[in-house]
């Protein structure tokens, strides 16, 4: 987003607040920072929201907007700032204001820092009408905002919806307010077409679209963010883990296997505990039912892993390794474990339980640069292969600067992974673009950045460099002069998790997934019972065929409809659930010995005799 439509946005969310002040005098303000598509801003008002009050706001909003109204800032001592909110009966300003006063800018989340520039002073911009001197609104912010509410007419503005949400996101306090958003675009054009793409975007939504086509579900009895793969999911989740596996083993990966649990000291020296406790599900105390499992007077524990990559250490630490050996790739489909928060649960995009199609390359320094060509090139082939066309290279860097807790300071670890990782890259000659603060805490690394339904960009794709984490598990090999060496570490996965990578290509497809992966390829549609012995004939021929692009050793996956429906019905339902070819067969077409194919681009007869050369060469 540009600077000046950050600037709008911001501005309309003041104008939006003080449209509600204007119809709830009482109405208490949290906070109303921008976000990616608009603004949206949280109040406490004397009663709930409903529909029918979103025309009415966007009625004032409008009238206002053809008023003579001024943004005016005040820069005020925090102290009088205080006095000042409180006449104003706005608790909630007050409240930040003295967590500034007491803890400073560390206490606030990123949306609440909207309001400060770090500075002592606080700035204070107001509406106020020209004509009359009437102050509309009073909010503490650091701006800018527009000068004059004239500017904002142009805009494509709309009230899109409220909800519930909780002050400062403290669901233990339990203030509730309403969080009402807006839609915000430099013209109404460039909403309508938003609009637009959203309305297309919830017909692909993969947790609508992944029910319709029964592939996965969530069960309250098994746990809110733990996906389950329904027979259709299942298939289509094993087909791509075998064509992922069989890209991975041709270009020398070896396939391994770890265990779900680890003790805590190994996550511990990984650096997982001092970075991710948060994010992890409890210890699990290993005492048994006689109380067991204290050793040395202490209770082992283990968590369920967040990461695969410490288990891969232990593999290449299972003995002395020589250059030799160089690079040693190891790839495995692990399921880890985070505790997200519920709120931020998301079908298969953001669950609690996923699986990484993970792999660990430990190379020397001079290997790098051949391992990161070989991975996008890979990388880019899968991409064709499944369609998928708009995608970006993101270099994802530290930042020192603003991020010390998660990078901590600069050293020269991190300056080395740098400039190899750029080196390469630059070297490489691929388009890329950097990303400063989207690196991991561990090291720089090479995101593909795919477009989703909703226009926003998503990494689907990821190779990390790690230099750091080798000393820590004494990570060695052993060179050509006989020297122990530090190997660097490369972190990779093609489809980041599975589940993820699952929920994009059913919202890029919609559920029309190419044709080498659909769970059911081929139905056949029956016009009467007479001709199940030609049918069995059918798939017999279509049996014969095996596809050996883009995944070898891919048998067709057929079923038969026989059911006592008009063939309109069966036709009408293989659309629904999105099956890329249906074969038709009634009595004259086995009297000719042939079937009529039936795809999105029309319907054609093809002979018995023909089918396996069609199919064999169908895309």
């Amino acid at each position: 987003m540009s600077k000046e439509l950050e600037i709008k946005r911001h501005s309309m969310a003041h104008l939006v607040a003080a449209a509600v002040q204007e119809m709830f005098p009482e109405a208490q303000f949290g906070v109303g920072p921008v976000i990616e598509n608009g603004n949206y801003y949280d109040f406490v008002l004397p009663r709930t929201l409903i529909p029918e009050d979103l025309p009415l706001i966007q009625k004032h909003v409008k009238k206002m907007l053809n008023r003579r109204l001024k943004f005016k800032k005040d820069i005020l001592d925090i102290g009088d700032a205080m006095i000042l909110f409180e006449k104003l009966n706005q608790p909630f300003k007050v409240e930040l204001l003295k967590d500034i006063k007491e803890k400073g800018t560390t206490k606030l989340n990123p949306e609440e820092i909207e309001a400060f520039d770090g500075k002592p002073e606080i700035t204070i911009y107001r509406i106020v009408d020209e004509k009359t001197g009437a102050v509309l609104f009073t909010d503490l912010c650091r701006g800018p905002h527009v000068d004059d509410v004239s500017e904002l007419k142009g805009l494509g503005f709309k009230l899109d919806k409220f909800s519930g949400a909780y002050w400062r996101g403290d669901q233990k306090r339990n203030i509730n307010m309403q969080r009402l958003y807006s839609l915000v675009f430099d013209s109404k054009d460039e909403l309508k077409k938003y609009q637009q793409q959203r309305i297309e975007a919830q017909k692909r939504d993969h947790r609508k679209v992944g029910k319709d086509l029964e592939i996965f579900t969530i069960s309250d009895e098994v746990g809110a963010g733990l996906p389950l793969y329904l027979p259709n999911g299942g298939k289509l989740r094993n087909l791509l883990e075998k064509y992922m596996q069989q890209e991975a083993e041709e270009a020398g990966y070896m396939y391994v296997y770890t265990p779900h649990i680890g003790k805590s000291d190994l996550f511990a020296k990984s650096g997982h505990l001092d970075h991710y406790r948060d994010g992890m599900f409890a210890p699990i105390s290993m005492v048994n039912l006689d109380g067991e499992g204290e050793i040395d007077g202490k209770v082992e524990q283990f968590y369920l892993k967040p990461m695969n990559c410490p288990m891969h250490h232990q593999i290449y630490l299972n003995k002395p390794r020589s250059y030799r050996e160089l690079p040693y790739k190891l790839f495995e489909y692990g399921t880890v474990y985070r505790y997200e928060e519920s709120g931020t649960l998301t079908g298969l995009i953001r669950v609690r339980g996923f699986t990484q199609n993970d792999a660990h390359v430990y190379c020397a320094p001079t290997q790098l640069k051949d391992v990161i060509e070989e991975a996008l090139n890979r990388f880019t082939r899968a991409y064709q292969d499944l369609g998928i066309k708009d995608y970006k290279i993101r270099f994802s860097l530290p930042d020192f600067e603003n991020d010390e807790e998660k990078y901590g300071k600069e050293t020269e670890e991190w300056k080395d992974s740098v400039k190899a990782m750029r080196k390469s890259l630059d070297e490489l000659d691929v388009d890329y673009y950097d990303a400063v603060g989207e690196a991991a805490f561990y090291g720089p690394k090479i995101d593909i950045q795919v477009r989703n339904v909703n226009g926003k960009e998503d990494s689907l794709s990821t190779i990390q460099v790690d230099y750091s984490i080798a000393p820590k598990f004494g990570i060695t090999y052993k060179d050509a002069d006989g020297e122990q060496k530090t190997p660097v570490i490369i972190h990779m996965a093609l489809m980041g998790s599975v589940d993820r990578f699952i929920a994009f290509m059913i919202e890029m497809t919609g559920g029309r997934f190419p044709f080498w992966i659909a769970p059911e390829q081929i139905r056949i549609l029956t016009i009467n019972d007479a001709v199940a012995p030609y049918v069995e004939k059918v798939r017999k021929v279509l049996k014969e065929v095996v596809l050996m692009k883009p995944l070898k050793y891919n048998e067709l996956r057929i079923a038969v409809d026989y059911r006592n429906e008009s063939l309109n019905r069966k036709i009408r339902d293989g659309q629904l659930q999105k099956i890329p070819v249906m074969l038709i067969v009634g009595p004259q077409d086995e009297a000719e010995q042939v079937v009529s194919v039936r795809t999105q681009k029309g319907e054609e007869k093809v002979k018995l005799s023909d089918l396996v050369e069609f199919f064999s060469n169908f895309k």
